[in-house]
């Protein structure tokens, strides 16, 4: 008997390739604010995380002038400038079709608004592989965690069969969260040391999966 049956992925990161890009809008929205510079990709993979205005701050930004919410519309609209240019992983699409057809009941969550998440993952045309699309009530980065709990509360899914696959310790907290394990893949907004150092499995490439759960 497979050890799971259920997969819950997160999508930046870990399906859709969007960490140059992701870096790139932030690098804009605080050199907007008048800052001479902005911590270099290994800095943004060593301290990104949620709830993401703590990490707004660390990186510089200051919300006496201008709210936290302007600054999250700000985003919104430079991510979805810029989002025509980003694909999905390199055997994201082949790994998803091989666990569906091993019966593998498949989720995707991310911090992103739902409804615009939603447009992000029926842009690609993989919606058929999942039961349900999670996205947030608000696009303010305030995390996964509320969503994961509400969604396996209505999915009835055993959290011992269901495993959490993503990019960054906010996965791993969002999975601790709803009792389940997490398995990640290095190549998202998290350093492969500070995804190690966390003691779950971290994989190199997400056509490792199916080797990893069927």
């Amino acid at each position: 008997m497979k050890k799971f049956d259920r997969v819950l992925w997160d999508w930046n990161g870990t399906l859709l390739d969007d960490l140059d890009m992701n870096y790139e809008v932030m690098k804009t929205m605080l050199l907007n604010t008048g800052k001479a510079s902005f911590p270099s990709k290994e800095f943004y993979l060593e301290h990104f995380g949620f709830p993401i205005i703590n990490f707004y701050k660390l990186l510089g930004f200051s919300f006496e002038n201008r709210s936290f919410e302007k600054a999250a519309e700000e985003y919104v609209f430079e991510y979805e400038k810029r989002l025509p240019g980003t694909k999905l992983f390199e055997n994201a699409e082949s790994t998803l079709k091989t666990l569906s057809e091993n019966n593998i009941k498949q989720a995707v969550i991310s911090a992103t608004g739902h409804e615009r998440l939603a447009l992000q993952v029926s842009r690609f045309g993989i919606e058929k592989y999942f039961d349900a699309v999670l996205g947030t009530e608000n696009e303010l980065g305030k995390g996964k965690t509320d969503v994961a709990r509400a969604w396996l509360k209505k999915s009835k899914a055993d959290p011992k069969r269901t495993v959490f696959i993503g990019d960054t310790l906010h996965d791993l907290e969002t999975a601790q969260a709803i009792g389940c394990e997490c398995i990640f893949i290095a190549r998202g907004h998290n350093s492969k040391e500070r995804l190690l150092s966390s003691g779950c499995r971290v994989l190199g490439d997400i056509g490792e999966i199916p080797h990893e759960i069927l």
